[in-house]
Parts: C-alpha cells; structure tokens; sequence
C-alpha cells in the first residue's frame, strides 16, 4: 500500500508540475498562478507521506489518481495509517523531494515572483532542504531510536485528543494504528545500527511511557462496541513494545559507539536548514558570544538596583557572582511547593493575567477562540520535555483544542533536587514559562497562523513553516512584554535577564558541544557559573543539547530575527506600532526572516 501510494504522490507532482508549464507557456498565467498551482499540491502530498504528521494537521483524507476536476481516484484514510520507515518507504520520500524540488527549479524561477508567492518558494526549498538533510545526510532513522518511540505516541495520542471526529471513528483510527504497531518496530529495529546511550535510555523511558499510554489511557473512554477489537489490537502492540524495551536495554543499548556529536559539516548543514539562515555555525556563534557579555552587564546592573532594594545601605559585593548569587538567593525562594494539580492550578492564574495584560497593552490581535487546556505532559514525552511543551491545534481543524504540557515534578525526586527545579521555576520564572509557551508566545501564535486563509499556504508555513520563526517570535515577546511593564518591578526582571542570558548560553553550547569538542562539565560550568542556572535546569541544557542538535540555538536567531524585521518594518512605516507590526506578522504565519520582513512592510528586506 505505502509503495503504490507514495510512488502515484511523486508521479502524480511531477504531472502537475509538467502540466503547469505547459499551460503557462500557452496561455501566459502571470507567474505566481503558476507557482501557486504547483505550490498547493506540495504540502498535501508531503503529509500524505508522513500520515502521523497529516493528522496532526487535520489532514485526514488524500485522493491520488483524480481528474482534473476532481472526480475519481482513490481516497486514503491517513488516520488509520502509520509512517513508511522501512528503506523504501524512506527512499521514496528523499525522491519526492528531490524529483519536486528539481522540477520545480525548471519549471520557474523565485525571481519571477512577487509578494506571497515569492515567500512561499523560500518555505518550500527550506522544508525540501531539512527534510533531506535529516533523511540523507544525518540520517537520525539509523541511530535515534526516540524518533520511533515518539512517532508512534503522537500517532496514538493525536486522535485520542482532537476530536476531529466522533469517539468511536477516532477510536478506530487507534486501533488501525495499533495494529500496525508491530510492523513499525520491526521497522525500526531493521534501520536501527548504533545509538549513543543517552538516546537509548531516554527511548526506554518514552517506550515505558508509550506502554501506560496503550494500557491505561487509551481504555479509559474506549465505546464498548469496540473493546474486542483493541484488546486484539492493543494486545499484540504491548508485545511488540515490550519486546522493543528488551531490545533497547539488551541489544542496542551495546552498540553505543554512535556520537551524538554531529560534527562541523553534518552541524552546519542542519544549523541552516533548521534556522532558514545564510549564516554559519561560527558566525552565530561570534555574534552570541559577544552579546552575552553585553546581557551580561545589563544583568548585572538589574542586580545592583536589587540589591540595593534587599540590603538597603550595605556596600554590594564587588565580585559579580557574589552579587548575582546574593540576589537570587532571595528573588528564587519566592515560590511555593507544588504537587502537580497545584502547579497546573498556578499555571492557569498566571495565563489569566497574561490574558489580561496583553489585553490593556493591545500586544497582539483578538484570538479567534478559546481553546487552550492547560494540562499533564504526556508520560512518553516527559523525556524530551521535562518542565513543558506546547500542542497547538491542528492547522486544517482550528477549533480543536491545544494543548499546553506541564510536567509535573517527579515524586521520588530527592530534596536538593527538587528545590533546584523551585528556584529556576519561582513565581516569576513559570509565568515567563506560560507567556512563551501560551500566552501570547506559542498558543497565540498558532492561532492567528491558523488563520490563513488558503488551505496549502496554512499547511506550508504553519506546519511546514520556520521554526526560527516560532521559537524567536516566544523569546521576541517575552521581552517586548517585560518592556511594556510587566511584572513591573527589578524582581521580575532579573528573571527576564536570567532566562535572556539562558537563551544566549543555551545555543553557546549547542554550537560548542557539536563542533568544537565542549565536554559536558564545560558546558555544566558554563552555565552555572555565567548564566547562573539552577543544577536542575543545567543538567537539563546539557542534555538537550546531547538529545537534539541546532535547536536550542532557534530561540536566539529567530529572536533576533523578529527584532531585525520590527525594526525594518518600523523604518519603512510611517505610523508604527507594536500592534500593526505583531498583527501582520502573525497572520503571515512561520516564515524565514527574510521573507517575514518583505510580506509585512511590502519592501525588500537587506540580508
């Protein structure tokens, strides 16, 4: 089936692609009509390749084979269905984009286009590029087994959540997909060669998540009418992940001499792709180092104004660590121990006040609903996502919930370790957590995107769009929010400066442990003594960085990206404002910052 299918996908786009030159070369379509033509059949043959994917995105149906009206063909039910992993499968789709992109570049060229269209050719190369990267060249299917794990989470866990359907179409849509469970993990254990140990460990503990999600979850709300099915279903899925458990911990976990390092040339590939960016590795890194002793200073001086608030008249220590540490010592202790239902509970408060400031501020445009739950970070995520994470509806079904993860603190964490994680994440450092991940970072921005208008474009820039853009817009926002006043004290703000300086660090050691040798207690050090993180939260980075690479470094260069492009769009425009400016921005939705800069101010935007 994953073979026909996939095999009429390329064949199918490269008939429109010829078609569309034809065409245009009879008629004479100006050249966004015919880019557009191409364009809006891409991002749907795309998800129809990666179904887990495709759901998510409210994608749930993909016809190949009809006519030029519509009529006929053959309709895939992509909810039932689970990624094609095997070599083939994975073959097929570095061929659909390569076969696109070539034809693409023949049929015409970006600088015949304008506007929309001319944005669109640079999110498309930029997908077409990172997908082929991570496929081709890094090729993470032969090593990281969490990318199988969380795939089939996300595939289980989608249609439990989103109710694009009724209960018991949704549900029989899981157990289509549990059965096919056992297939995609011999899947995976046929690409899978060697992995460094902390990618298996962490798959184990994801795998024993995936395991609670199939055994308690799923039976929780299952319709009666169709307990035989899953237990049939779901029984054979158990045995497969239980035998993939023992694979993990007793085979694989052996062949541990992968690096997780990706080195300068596979790093700098990613690093481009990844953040749509001209600029190198070491270019970035140059400029981040730099402005982390500019951070710092700024930090510093918040700390001196504190100080003077906390200890009145006493002379403030010289050394700027004892001064640093004094200060924090007090602003961090300012929290509240907190089981998981308080923690959430705490959460929700603060998303209310934000509401509300945001609001008064006029920071970003009316949302068009309100749909967010703020809810337990799935247990087969927790791994990548140990304090938070964000699931936004899907883009083709925009009146479905979203998801705001919290992890809730582990109960058989010991003492000193639990008040690490406290300290990091006081009063002020969770609902900075909440504005960048809710309101109005991640969970605003997703709405408004989801608001473009053309079904394609809302695909290929929210689903297959910038993740620079996404990271830099929640970072951009927290300090355009502490700008505008809140919190509106030193306190506050020294955790604004904190979490700035954490940004900094964070993507220093990104570039460092991938291509320049960091060791772990480097990078540990690094981060404990200059961006004074809290053990709990450093160990977390360091891990991060070892888990993914060239991610942790998308928050600082999209932030400075959006601050690039407010300051281009501000140049330009006569009556600025922070509302006009955040209003086009978001409704463009996720695009490189070159292209964001041209679609909101309608003029070229210099490198």
């Amino acid at each position: 089936m994953a073979f026909f299918l996939e095999k009429k996908l390329s064949l199918f786009t490269a008939t429109v692609l010829v078609l569309a030159v034809t065409h245009a070369c009879a008629t004479r379509e100006p050249p966004e009509e015919v880019f557009e033509t191409t364009a809006s059949a891409f991002p749907f043959d795309a998800l129809a390749m990666t179904p887990i994917a495709a759901t998510a995105a409210g994608y749930h149906e993909h016809t190949v084979g009809a006519d030029e009206e519509g009529q006929g063909g053959t309709t895939i039910l992509l909810d039932e269905l689970l990624d094609d992993y095997s070599p083939a499968g994975i073959q097929r789709r570095v061929d659909f984009y390569k076969d696109f992109r070539k034809n693409l570049h023949e049929q015409i060229e970006r600088e015949e286009l304008a506007g929309d269209a001319w944005a669109d050719y640079a999110v498309l190369e930029n997908h077409i590029e990172r997908e082929l990267v991570e496929l081709d060249k890094i090729r993470s299917h032969e090593h990281n087994p969490n990318i199988y794990v969380q795939l089939l989470g996300t595939a289980l866990y989608t249609p439990l959540v989103h109710e694009y359907a009724p209960p018991t179409e949704r549900y029989r849509h899981i157990i289509a997909r549990l059965e096919k469970v056992p297939a995609f993990i011999d899947q995976a254990k046929q690409n899978l060669q060697s992995s460094p140990s902390i990618w298996t460990e962490v798959a184990q503990q994801g795998n024993y998540g995936l395991i609670q999600l199939i055994k308690t979850v799923i039976p929780a709300n299952l319709p009666t009418e169709l307990a035989k099915d899953h237990d049939r279903a779901s029984q054979k899925a158990l045995v497969a992940l239980s035998g993939f458990g023992d694979y993990l911990a007793n085979d694989l976990a052996r062949r541990n001499n992968h690096d997780w390092r990706l080195g300068q040339e596979l790093y700098e590939s990613k690093f481009k792709a990844m953040l749509a960016t001209n600029q190198s590795p070491d270019e970035v890194l140059a400029q981040v180092e730099q402005e982390f002793q500019i951070v710092t200073d700024q930090t510093i001086k918040v700390a001196e104004a504190l100080d003077k608030e906390i200890y009145g008249s006493v002379r403030p220590p010289s050394d700027k660590r004892r001064l640093m540490n004094g200060v924090l010592e007090v602003v961090q202790e300012d929290s509240k121990l907190r089981r998981s239902t308080d923690l959430i509970t705490s959460i929700k408060t603060d998303i209310r006040e934000l509401r509300d400031f945001v609001k008064e501020s006029n920071m970003i445009p009316d949302l068009p609903r309100n749909n967010l739950q703020v809810v337990e970070t799935p247990i087969f995520m927790r791994g990548l996502y140990p304090v938070a994470g964000f699931m936004g509806a899907p883009a083709l079904n925009p009146e479905l919930g979203a998801f705001y993860w919290v992890t809730p603190i582990p109960q058989n964490w010991p003492r000193r370790r639990l008040q690490s994680w406290l300290r990091e994440y006081n009063q002020h450092g969770l609902k900075l957590l909440s504005l960048h991940e809710a309101m109005p970072g991640h969970y605003a921005q997703i709405e408004l995107a989801n608001q473009i208008e053309k079904p394609y474009r809302r695909i290929l820039r929210g689903v297959l769009g910038s993740n620079a853009y996404v990271e830099g817009w929640a970072t951009y926002v927290t300090e355009t929010m502490v700008d505008a006043g809140l919190g509106n004290d030193n306190a506050f703000r020294m955790i604004w400066q904190k979490i700035a300086l954490r940004v900094l660090a964070n993507a220093i050691i990104d570039i460092r442990m991938h291509t320049k040798g960091m060791s772990d207690d480097d990078a540990l050090d690094f981060l404990r003594t200059e961006a004074y993180q809290e053990l709990e939260e450093a160990n977390a980075k360091v891990r991060r960085a070892k888990l993914t690479s060239a991610q942790l470094p998308s928050y600082y260069v999209g932030w400075r990206g959006w601050t690039k492009v407010r300051d281009h769009y501000q140049a330009e425009t006569q009556d600025f404002s922070l509302s006009s400016f955040h209003n086009k921005a978001l409704r463009a939705g996720p695009l490189p910052v070159k292209e964001l800069g041209y679609i909101v101010s309608e003029k070229p935007m210099a490198d």
